[in-house]
């Protein structure tokens, strides 16, 4: 296949002024696109995680959260307001709070794939503890479970859990301020893991163990017998009979190693889709086997790579052009993919699109980060980009003109 490339920076990078506007040149013979921000300050106003769609089933309204801070981690005590963004207009409606949540992942929040208008699902405390809670838009009932909820299901029947107390005390950035590890001495606890959660009773079932992934990594890596391992990042595939997720440890230097592990929803078929030591880092399903991951694999960093459930084989994807780090995950067509990256020497981060069939190449934009405070460490804005179910638009979060942190939204013709 012919492989082309477009690249639209510089209307981006020079933007200044209360709200932020891009559209693709004019000779541009590929796909059409725009940018701008949505919402406005002095509030923040952010989604959190990526892969996840916010848009209600009209696409009328945004989820999104809004803080009166950005320059430190959320304590218990402090509450983010959940709101709905107007599609067209940025207004934001306060509908309930949580406490918790962080600037990395937002809440987990989720439209209930029955009632796409009117309930939602996100993370929250009650009496000290960690739950999950059901709110109605139209009642304001609200159906509280009995644990924060790391992904839901496309049928909306089950949620995948990890442990909060374990995640925040290995890796702050994704965890929740004032939880407790139940085995903070027990570096491969078997009693925690990966744990289904059925989304109307509420009833829970440890199915991968921490102690399972290590008995099969340390035959290996015997390194691991002296490190604390925890999971991340769990996510379905779209027919959801299988998930994947993430197990970590933290290197002497401070520095995250990683493996990718896959298993039926029961916890059976465990197995390691890419390599422990390979640094994987972000992911999507393209469908119920195909994955899109970075890691590094004789590249001299990440890098993206298509894979198969089950099979060792990775393709190298982007020729070059995709030789970072990114938040990647797929449109409706599950060729068009997007994608972010990290531009360390000018505190940017691109916004790119990628098609896996013809080989487009398009980095849309840039936003300026304004701050390294935002760029990198545990406060940092990364762009997480996701789809609407139309597979015209994607919402991202970015740091807007005026140093707040900001809904902004890509409008795509991807048929031009």
């Amino acid at each position: 296949m012919k492989r082309r490339q477009f690249i639209q920076t510089a209307a981006m990078a020079a933007l200044s002024g209360g709200v932020m506007r891009c559209t693709s040149p004019e000779t541009e013979t590929g796909p059409r696109y725009s940018i701008s921000t949505l919402t406005s300050g002095p509030q923040n106003h952010f989604f959190g995680y990526y892969g996840i769609c916010p848009w209600n089933g009209k696409e009328s309204q945004i989820l999104s959260l809004q803080s009166s801070f950005q320059d430190h981690m959320p304590e218990p005590q402090d509450a983010a307001v959940i709101g709905l963004v107007d599609a067209k207009t940025g207004a934001f409606s306060p509908v309930t709070q949580t406490h918790a949540w962080n600037f990395q992942q937002g809440a987990m929040m989720y439209w209930h794939p029955a009632h796409l208008n009117s309930k939602i699902l996100f993370n929250d405390r009650e009496k000290g503890e960690l739950v999950s809670v059901f709110y109605d838009l139209h009642t304001s009932k609200r159906q509280v479970l009995p644990r924060p909820v790391n992904a839901m299901g496309h049928q909306g029947k089950h949620a995948l859990c990890l442990t909060y107390g374990r995640m925040g005390r290995l890796r702050k950035v994704v965890g929740y301020a004032g939880t407790i590890d139940p085995n903070p001495n027990d570096p491969h606890p078997d009693n925690d893991g990966v744990f289904l959660m059925d989304l109307e009773t509420g009833k829970t079932k440890l199915i991968v163990s921490i102690k399972q992934v290590y008995e099969m990594l340390v035959p290996k890596h015997p390194e691991l017998k002296e490190k604390h391992l925890w999971f991340n990042h769990v996510v379905f595939n779209p027919s959801d009979t299988r998930f994947f997720f993430l197990a970590r440890i933290r290197q002497d230097n401070g520095r995250l190693e990683t493996g990718m592990f896959a298993a039926d929803t029961d916890g059976g078929n465990l197995t390691e889709v890419v390599p422990y030591g390979s640094s994987v880092s972000h992911f999507d399903w393209r469908n119920d086997t195909e994955i899109v991951a970075t890691f590094i694999h004789n590249t001299p960093g990440r890098a993206h790579f298509l894979l198969t459930d089950g099979d060792n084989h990775f393709e190298h994807l982007g020729g070059g052009m995709l030789d970072f780090d990114g938040h990647c995950s797929f449109g409706p067509d599950k060729n068009w993919m997007v994608t972010d990256r990290n531009l360390d020497e000018t505190l940017e981060k691109s916004i790119n699109l990628y098609n896996l069939e013809t080989r487009e190449f398009i980095e849309m934009g840039r936003i300026n980060m304004r701050e390294r405070l935002f760029f990198r460490g545990d406060l940092r804005c990364d762009l997480h980009p996701r789809w609407n179910r139309s597979g015209n638009q994607i919402c991202f979060d970015g740091i807007a003109s005026d140093g707040t942190r900001q809904l902004h939204i890509v409008k795509l013709n991807l048929m031009a």
